[in-house]
């Protein structure tokens, strides 16, 4: 797997996947260093407000390289799996939104590359499989991001059935938010999502997505109680303030944002 992003002078950072020494795109060494030197400066840079995930038309991505596996078999392949679950934490805990658009298939952890993202997109030629349990091993870094996103049972049952799951099923149960016809579907209804998500505070956008994951194992009345103090904060701060007194007198806040195709504003 080879990993381009263009251009980087944007607000939107388009990361496409790129088939390597095989044919479609599968996780290998080489490719999980390049994504992850790349998602590490997405979040350094006070530029990128929007990563969004791409690949090639018609196969999203095969997961891991079994053929690569099968050639090393007997070896500790530690590291490469480690290097996987730590791409997948840098995309779910990302301080920038993160769209994931898939028009083909995702299998393995190309499922959980879906899972991971805010949001994701896909064509109706999109589909989902687990097939681990077949090949004796079970989705384990996987689980944990699918799990966000769809009931438990359903998530188990996805891996434990192995099949593949068509895109209307896929919306359904929660792992894609928007479905579409095709790439020109696609493309538009990306389009959409940025102009909104380029409206938003992207201190705001960082704070939502750590505030997410602070409540998800709270009880409501906590959860409430946290919620009451994280907006009692908020509203001290001066730049909130500010934004809410523009909106009042009609301004935009300073950090509308418009995106050209291109990347140069």
């Amino acid at each position: 797997m080879r990993v381009r992003c263009e251009p980087k002078d944007s607000p939107v950072w388009r990361v496409h996947l790129e088939p390597g020494d095989k044919p479609e795109v599968v996780f290998d060494g080489a490719g999980l260093a390049q994504l992850d030197a790349l998602l590490q400066a997405a979040e350094v840079s006070k530029r990128c407000r929007v990563i969004v995930i791409e690949s090639s038309p018609g196969v999203f991505c095969r997961g891991m390289d079994l053929e690569f596996l099968v050639a090393h078999a007997g070896e500790d392949q530690s590291e490469k799996l480690a290097a996987y679950a730590r791409c997948m934490e840098r995309l779910r805990s990302s301080a920038k939104a993160v769209i994931c658009l898939v028009d083909g298939d995702a299998m393995g952890g190309g499922v959980g590359l879906v899972a991971a993202a805010d949001l994701v997109i896909a064509t109706d030629r999109a589909s989902f499989a687990l097939p681990e349990c077949v090949l004796g091993l079970i989705p384990a870094m996987v689980l944990p991001l699918l799990c966000e996103r769809m009931p438990v049972q359903k998530a188990r049952w996805m891996a434990l059935s192995s099949r593949s799951v068509k895109a209307d099923e896929a919306l359904t149960i929660g792992l894609v938010d928007e479905l579409v016809e095709g790439p020109i579907q696609l493309e538009q209804a990306l389009r959409r999502t940025l102009k909104r998500l380029l409206r938003a505070s992207p201190r705001a956008v960082a704070r939502l997505k750590r505030y997410s994951s602070e409540i998800a194992t709270l009880s409501r009345v906590a959860a409430l109680d946290h919620g009451a103090q994280q907006t009692a904060n908020d509203l001290l701060d001066l730049e909130t303030i500010t934004a809410i007194r523009g909106f009042m007198a009609g301004e935009s806040p300073r950090w509308f944002e418009r995106y050209r195709p291109g990347g140069h504003d």
